[in-house]
């Protein structure tokens, strides 16, 4: 798989991953067997709202998730990258590196910003 390869875990943030866990987590979808038994529209839906979510538009990032098989092999990459087996582990998992990245970032400003001052 390439960085740019869209069921490539290593495509998408933190941020994105937490994004999508929580769309499949609100429509009940809680592993790889409920999410290939799932209906169609409802995973189209899924597609939908996560590909044009504005938090790519922030980033001008384009996700070009089209396809329900594409998105099975997206969550099943996930789950591997990850090592989780649910859709709550997952979620549970990346929500608590991206507080510690936000934290980071958080860190790196306050030294920034501490720096320009003692200019």
């Amino acid at each position: 798989m390439s960085s740019n390869d869209i069921t490539d875990p290593e495509f998408y943030s933190l941020r994105d991953v937490l994004l999508l866990s929580q769309l499949l987590h609100t429509n009940h979808i809680g592993t790889l067997e409920t999410l290939k038994s799932s209906n169609e529209d409802k995973l189209y839906d899924i597609i939908q709202k996560f590909t044009s979510h504005k938090s790519f538009k922030l980033e001008n990032k384009v996700v070009k998730l089209s396809t329900i098989e594409q998105l099975v092999e997206l969550y099943s990459n996930l789950f591997k990258y990850y090592d989780v087996d649910t859709t709550a582990d997952l979620a549970n998992y990346v929500y608590y590196k991206r507080i510690e990245e936000l934290e980071n970032i958080i860190e790196d400003k306050k030294s920034e910003f501490q720096q320009v001052l003692n200019e």
